[in-house]
């Protein structure tokens, strides 16, 4: 007996469905999962300048916490903590919609709870301490001026592998020295991996 040198329906729609199945794996991450995780971004790799001294953060991790969650969305929002550099001070974001972020830069925006429908990206907290005994702290009153960059983001930011984000921008701050207040601009920038939790 010959076998047909054509396929069968069933055989031809089998591949057919292996095919896009392939494809669609592979959409997700790029090839070998080459584009899913944080890349050569450091683990202390985010930084901010106030009055030319200028600090780091990093061992930033990222989990559900539903702390700026938008209920009318159905999805659960997403924190992401890291901490100043031989210290404990805060850099804190918050992601409503974790799933609508990608490799386009979104604003930063102030810490609002419930989050408006456009909100990508707030910022929490940001905290420093500084030489001389100085501190500062994030002034909530004040809209920061800043973008954020995800990269390596995959699944929403659940893929294991983690990603990496970027801060550009200014941000204003209350800063105490030597029993004196007052309020100063700080500049974050840099990029920094985030470890999924």
């Amino acid at each position: 007996m010959r076998h047909s040198p054509f396929r069968s329906g069933t055989d031809a729609l089998a591949g057919g469905a292996l095919a896009v199945a392939l494809a669609l794996a592979s959409a997700g991450c790029g090839d070998d999962d080459a584009t899913c995780g944080p890349g050569d971004a450091p683990a202390s790799g985010l930084t901010l300048t106030v009055a030319g001294e200028t600090v780091s953060f990093g061992s930033f991790t990222a989990s559900e916490n539903n702390d700026c969650t938008d209920f009318s969305s159905g999805v659960i929002s997403v924190s992401v903590h890291g901490t100043q550099a031989g210290g404990a001070q805060p850099l804190t974001l918050c992601l409503p919609r974790p799933d609508l972020l990608g490799a386009t830069p979104v604003a930063v925006v102030p810490n609002r709870n419930p989050p408006m429908a456009g909100d990508r990206v707030q910022l929490v907290d940001v905290s420093a301490g500084l030489a001389g005994g100085c501190a500062v702290v994030l002034d909530a009153a004040a809209t920061p001026t800043v973008t954020a960059t995800f990269t390596g983001y995959c699944d929403g930011g659940k893929d294991p592998a983690g990603y990496a984000v970027a801060l550009s921008g200014d941000v204003t701050l209350t800063r105490t020295c030597n029993g004196t207040t007052d309020t100063v601009t700080g500049t974050l920038g840099g990029q920094v991996a985030v470890t999924v939790q």
